[in-house]
């Protein structure tokens, strides 16, 4: 990430070739906010560490919610990684979440 014009174009290409892109870990180190701009991504992972207490922490839900709504106004899909709960899975989905991951990686919808 340290040339992003050389990054940009080598994402431009493999977009143009059908490579579906995503910013993996959002909220935490190089995923940047400007990336979702620059870059041609479709999906947005939510780091799991905004999933884990989501039923707890009231400021977290207020942060993924802010994240799950930022990735549906840019037109991109919102992924919550490490769900390990109906309850979070359920919550999720209620805020707007349409896809998530478990703690294996599998999704879930």
């Amino acid at each position: 990430m340290e040339d992003i014009r050389a990054t940009d174009k080598i994402l431009q290409d493999l977009a143009a070739l059908g490579i579906r892109l995503a910013i993996d870990d959002s909220g935490t180190g190089y995923s940047l906010l400007s990336y979702l701009r620059r870059f041609p991504v479709e999906q947005l992972k939510i780091d799991r560490s905004f999933v884990t207490g989501l039923g707890d922490d009231p400021e977290g839900r207020v942060i993924l919610s802010a994240m799950i709504s930022l990735s549906q106004d840019l037109g991109l899909e919102a992924i919550a990684e490490g769900v390990e709960t109906a309850g979070q899975l359920a919550l999720l989905r209620e805020m707007g979440c349409k896809m998530a991951q478990d703690g294996s990686g599998i999704l879930l919808f």
